[in-house]
């Protein structure tokens, strides 16, 4: 078997991008800008960042949020197929409702929805694990886009069932949900994601060329993956340095001796692709830790993370990087990726180790912090930083005794200062729109409770991007199925 030139050169340039995960990862960068074909030249002024915050197994959405009238609240209650009771006698031990908030709890737990005026419909509570997220909100610095999934178009369930070509493919299948909201399309082909690509227009914009717009916290990931865009991937910990090699060189002894061999063997000249591709990457990764550990090591950061607590960690290292990307005029446009995992509770939903609970306590902790740090007395860039969470579904109202399965449409929650928080968006100009109905095999939904979204993902995104200076003419080419008109004018849903 033979391979050519530019096979072998696209195989690397993905390589780069996957090979090398945890601690070793910090040595591969970004790949070169392949032209500036792909650039956007439109001038942009300030530093903004967005921050992915991925929930990996599928977050029971619909008990991050239920509403609080009783009408709504007794629908809610029977599709769970009951509300748990904790500690106590319990008619329906399968149940998986969340009991409404009482006394001190109301004023914890309750929210407003600020886009309805109806006093009827507008009052929602929190789940009690959430009491940092509910304050977030009634702050107006976090917002919830409600109902959102990936979708093909705007569909209710006689379309659905009307023709495939109407729905995305492989529903309620973990991976390729997960690439389908990494691409912010339904190609099922498709190899990069909505960030890369927003990378790829954005970069050009940033002072350091070096460094890549896109930052993973979480390794490999297609979300960040662009036409010239490969994440720059980096551990919690920081940085990590070539065992027994100087770096950058300078010493003496054995380590010296190393380090002059290895960079002759960077600087030699190559008859393969391979070897030669691959030198420069690896040079990339010491040069880019050059150009950061110094500056990073010096970076603190005043905001307490909880202890104990992976995606805090990862945030916690956004944070330094952020403060750092600010003050060393690296960047004006940043993307990061960071990801916790668990929610495909498929049994113990309510009680056990790795509850659901236990789940958005250590969400609601580590984004409360995040949101800190990002304040005047520390970081100083609330109004520049922008987080957003992604799923790749919510999951079955009704249990199937300990927990439940494979949902659609979900809830997603949106933090920043620049957030138009306080407020319920779910209308993406569709045949779903409002709170959906939650009784089972509703129009709206599935026998099951498998919601039919009314917010495509690519709605979503596009918002997102268009906050960050990518223009609607970019976002159409980004997100193909709006390019298409399949949301008609609906790009923008306005909570940011």
């Amino acid at each position: 078997m033979s391979y050519n030139r530019n096979s072998r050169r696209d195989f690397l340039r993905k390589l780069a991008c996957v090979a090398c995960t945890g601690g070793t990862a910090a040595m591969i960068p970004q790949l070169r800008m392949i032209g500036s074909a792909l650039a956007n030249t439109k001038a942009l002024s300030g530093y903004k960042a967005l921050v992915c915050i991925y929930l990996s197994g599928g977050n029971d959405a619909w008990n991050l949020v239920v509403p609080f009238d009783t009408a709504r609240y007794n629908v809610y209650a029977t599709a769970r197929s009951g509300v748990y009771t904790v500690g106590g006698a319990n008619p329906n031990p399968g149940g998986l409702g969340l009991t409404q908030p009482t006394g001190g709890q109301i004023a914890i737990q309750k929210i407003i929805d600020g886009n309805d005026a109806s006093s009827t419909t507008n009052q929602y509570f929190m789940h009690p694990s959430a009491p940092e997220l509910a304050k977030l909100f009634q702050q107006n610095h976090l917002a919830l886009a409600i109902n959102i999934g990936t979708l093909v178009k705007p569909i209710d369930k006689t379309a659905y069932n009307a023709s495939a070509s109407n729905r995305p493919p492989q529903l309620f299948s973990h991976s390729d949900q997960e690439n389908l909201w990494h691409q912010a399309n339904t190609n099922g082909s498709s190899v990069m994601g909505w960030g890369g690509l927003c990378g790829d227009k954005l970069q050009p914009n940033n002072p350091n060329q070096q460094l890549s717009s896109c930052i993973s916290i979480a390794g490999a990931n297609r979300f960040e993956v662009g036409m010239s865009t490969v994440p720059y991937q980096m551990s919690s910990g920081g940085l990590k340095q070539l065992s027994d090699v100087c770096n950058p060189s300078g010493c003496t002894g054995t380590s010296g001796q190393r380090d002059v061999a290895l960079n002759q063997l960077l600087g030699d000249t190559y008859a393969s692709d391979f070897p030669g591709e691959y030198a420069k990457v690896f040079q990339r990764g010491r040069d880019l830790y050059s150009l950061l550990n110094t500056g990073l090591a010096g970076t603190t950061i005043k905001t307490s993370f909880p202890a104990n607590n992976s995606l805090a960690s990862q945030l916690l290292m956004v944070a330094k990087m952020i403060k750092l990307s600010k003050a060393s005029n690296f960047a004006q446009r940043q993307i990061y990726y960071v990801r916790t995992g668990g929610f495909d509770l498929h049994a113990n939903m309510m009680s056990g180790a790795g509850n659901h609970g236990t789940l958005l306590t250590g969400l609601s902790q580590a984004l409360n912090a995040f949101y800190a740090s990002m304040g005047p007395t520390d970081v100083n860039a609330q109004n520049e930083v922008t987080a957003f969470t992604a799923s790749e579904f919510a999951r079955t109202l009704q249990s199937n005794g300990s927990g439940s399965d494979h949902g659609w449409g979900g809830v997603q929650m949106v933090l920043g200062g620049a957030v138009n928080g306080g407020k319920l968006y779910s209308d993406g100009g569709g045949l779903i729109s409002g709170f959906p109905n939650q009784a089972l095999n509703a129009p709206n939904n599935f026998s099951r409770g498998q919601m039919i979204p009314g917010i495509g993902v690519e709605q979503y995104g596009a918002t997102l991007a268009q906050w960050m200076g990518v223009t609607v003419s970019d976002c159409n080419t980004i997100f193909p199925n709006l390019g298409a008109g399949n949301f008609g004018t609906h790009n923008n849903l306005g909570f940011v």
